[in-house]
């Protein structure tokens, strides 16, 4: 029988992902600018550190859910320690990033930006695999897995509200460092209130998922056949034995891995969900180049931009799960992308005229624009991993296995290779155009192709996600 969770602990769930989320969209967001514009860091070897951190960071992801799929804690279940202790450290890290003192060498700061991004993402490990997961395990109905990553994305992207209100006030210079630790100050300390906000709302679920006898997870037997119609195409014999967990632990993570991506539709979900986050990093990465030296945004006049943006985001969710719900979540997944190359299209028109219009105008048109971005994008950060979600609960259901968080390390694991690889295509791109973060004004070649490299790269990213998706088969009604 599927599991009824209530609106509030979806709601005080989503929370967790609000103090954390305003850490990553900060970096996200200002990392690139920072090392480029303020440290003086090449934009190629900004790249390639951000690269190796997020590489690591996607490596770990598996591991880290296979620790805490096993974990076993009266106390803390499985998920809600490395969610508690976890958001403290990263708290801790966010603070001495910012804090890299600028008068060193080049090397000195590549380095030791490179070790401090590292021990970075071994926590962000830490935190957001057992919180993506308990997400996973919250809920086990078809529509609910959407509705909470719907909390869940709304949160996230809220949280970028925080980095860009407080650059209205602590950031009156683009080129301020302590301005930079200020607004770590405020992330870090919100980190640590959201994880707690987090692990009270959420802590009467923790038997569902921590195997402790007793709570349902341990007093259901698993089912090897299904009792409920199952997406064709996924073959399990009946009276086939689950895989014990022994057995699981040795044999390897990765052999693992490529046996969860040679499953029906699994391999083209995270395949199409890489790809299209790929658009969503071309979008925060390079925005704030565009709207500081080609569109010549002020430090007030940025924030309102980014508060658009995050206003279709959130806009968005109640918007497209109605979609879903009506249609199905592949239909509405590749209407957000086709919206995404729609709005690149009109913003591609505008780009060269951009100076031939006042320069408020410009603004409203702008703003505009990136809301409908906003609706666009915030589609695919939510509806793919509530189909990945979906996919879980097949597998773990006809196996009687519960392996959520190490197949949501998986999907990090793509997802954060894919996400390395362009930021060092941004950095390199950076540095071909002729970018130099030490001039405050950019020549005009470099100012338009630092739009059209924003244009090209989300456009490209949706239109190859589209057909990528376009090849996944399960429908609404293999889950009813």
């Amino acid at each position: 029988m599927d599991r009824k969770i209530t609106h509030r602990t979806k709601l005080l769930y989503g929370v967790g992902a609000f103090g954390y989320g305003s850490i990553g969209q900060t970096i996200s967001s200002f990392l690139m600018f920072f090392g480029t514009g303020i440290l003086g860091i090449p934009g190629t070897l900004m790249g390639l550190a951000v690269g190796i951190s997020t590489v690591w960071d996607a490596t770990t992801d598996p591991f880290v859910g296979h620790w805490s799929d096993n974990t076993r804690s009266r106390t803390f279940g499985k998920r809600h320690g490395w969610i508690l202790f976890a958001g403290v450290f990263v708290a801790v890290i966010n603070i001495i990033l910012w804090s890299i003192p600028v008068g060193i060498s080049t090397a000195g700061k590549f380095w030791l930006l490179l070790v401090i991004l590292l021990i970075m993402e071994t926590f962000n490990t830490c935190y957001s695999t057992p919180y993506g997961a308990l997400g996973l395990d919250l809920s086990q109905n078809y529509n609910d897995r959407t509705a909470v990553q719907n909390y869940k994305t709304a949160f996230s992207f809220l949280s970028l509200l925080v980095p860009s209100v407080l650059m209205m006030f602590l950031l009156k210079d683009a080129r301020s460092v302590t301005g930079y630790i200020s607004i770590a100050g405020v992330t870090s300390s919100l980190c640590i209130i959201c994880a707690c906000i987090c692990f009270a709302g959420t802590y009467r679920h923790r038997t569902m998922a921590s195997g402790v006898a007793g709570s349902p997870a341990e007093t259901r037997k698993p089912r090897v056949a299904c009792a409920h119609p199952r997406p064709s195409g996924v073959r399990v014999s009946a009276g086939e034995p689950a895989t014990p967990l022994a057995t699981e632990d040795r044999r390897g993570i990765f052999e693992e891995f490529f046996g969860v991506i040679r499953q029906k539709n699994v391999g083209r979900l995270i395949a199409g969900y890489a790809i299209s986050l790929s658009a969503g990093a071309f979008l925060t990465s390079l925005g704030l180049h565009v709207f500081t030296y080609t569109f010549h945004f002020s430090t007030t006049q940025i924030p309102i931009i980014m508060m658009c943006l995050i206003a279709g985001i959130i806009a968005g969710q109640p918007f497209w799960f109605c979609v879903s719900r009506r249609t199905d979540k592949i239909t509405a997944l590749v209407s957000a992308l086709a919206m995404l190359v729609v709005c690149m299209m009109v913003f591609a028109c505008v780009l060269p005229f951009r100076n031939m219009v006042p320069h408020g105008s410009t603004l409203a048109f702008v703003c505009v624009l990136i809301a409908a971005c906003g609706i666009g994008t915030g589609c695919l950060y939510s509806l793919p991993i509530s189909m990945y979600a979906d996919c879980i609960a097949v597998r773990k259901q006809e196996t009687g296995v519960d392996n959520t968080g190490k197949s949501a390390g998986f999907l990090t694991f793509c997802t954060k290779i894919s996400n390395a690889v362009i930021l060092f295509v941004i950095g390199l791109s950076l540095d071909i155009i002729g970018f130099n973060g030490r001039h405050a004004t950019q020549s005009m070649n470099v100012q338009n192709w630092l739009g059209w490299l924003l244009i090209c790269g989300v456009t490209i990213a949706s239109t190859v996600a589209m057909l990528v998706y376009s090849k996944y088969s399960y429908t609404k009604r293999d889950f009813e």
